[in-house]
């Protein structure tokens, strides 16, 4: 006889913030798998929520709730940009009369779950589910919005990116294995070894600088680019600083990361940048 799955509570107090946290995290740092997260990212997700809540959770479980915010948050978003001022920041509730709200019910079910139970930790919903690059930073892949270095609107190529990725870790053991396993090799060209990959990390950063101009060059247009500026400048990092050099990036990767940078805090720019810049190997 089957056993019988036991209901969990996603009402516990902390519970949903954990959860929606975890995976805007792993998405950052891992990317998604189809719409939703990788099965190593759901572990994580999985030993995140029993570690600090006790709260245990199988895969679908967690899937399933990851697919009802996701719907949710759908329904919200509809709303909130309906014309009319209809959504209340502050209370995070819509002012609809009686007809508007059957009138939304019967084109989705999920908007007569918001008029009950408003849509909770909208700034983590706005980072996990608008758009499939609003997770973090995609690189250039096939879902990337961001033309691929090899398109003829950029003549620059980042293929050092992908090809050359040199962390501290990496360069320690360059400068020290080589000694020990090739005790034979001339001085000489060992220090042209060792030229030869710094200079290489100064080409993939000039790399980065000039792309990140093109873009912002090519949103020049676009009233929430200067918005990004501005707040980046506040956060008094230097230009050649990897946090600001990412941040150039990731606003030109679409619309929609902007939304999400000019949403969060101060103390949470910097984790988001940090994370989206971990794929380059810059942190």
């Amino acid at each position: 006889m089957a056993t019988k799955k036991i209901r969990i509570n996603w009402k516990v107090e902390g519970v949903e913030k954990t959860f929606l946290e975890a995976c805007v995290h792993e998405i950052t740092l891992n990317g998604r798998e189809g719409s939703s997260l990788k099965q190593m990212s759901w572990k994580n997700v999985m030993e995140k929520l029993k570690t600090e809540h006790n709260f245990i959770a199988d895969q679908r479980q967690m899937k399933n709730r990851y697919d009802y915010l996701k719907a949710k948050f759908a329904a919200w978003s509809k709303l909130k940009n309906k014309t009319g001022n209809v959504y209340n920041s502050v209370t995070n509730t819509f002012n609809l009369s009686e007809e508007e709200w059957q009138l939304e019910m019967k084109s989705n079910k999920y908007v007569e779950v918001l008029r009950s139970a408003p849509l909770c930790y909208p700034e983590l919903c706005i980072q996990l589910f608008e758009g499939s690059t609003s997770n973090g930073f995609e690189s250039w892949g096939p879902s990337s919005t961001l033309p691929h270095p090899s398109e003829e609107v950029f003549d620059h190529n980042l293929n050092g990116i992908e090809d050359f990725e040199c962390t501290q870790t990496d360069r320690q053991t360059l400068g020290t294995s080589e000694e020990s396993s090739v005790p034979t090799k001339k001085r000489g060209e060992k220090r042209k070894d060792k030229e030869t990959i710094n200079s290489k990390i100064i080409e993939v950063g000039d790399n980065i600088n000039e792309v990140a101009k093109m873009l912002i060059e090519k949103h020049k247009l676009s009233n929430d680019m200067d918005a990004c500026m501005d707040k980046l400048e506040t956060l008094g990092w230097e230009e050649l600083d990897a946090k600001y050099q990412t941040a150039l990036l990731l606003f030109g990767e679409s619309a929609d990361i902007r939304k999400v940078w000019l949403r969060l805090k101060p103390h949470s720019c910097e984790l988001w940048v940090k994370n989206a810049g971990a794929k380059y190997g810059l942190f």
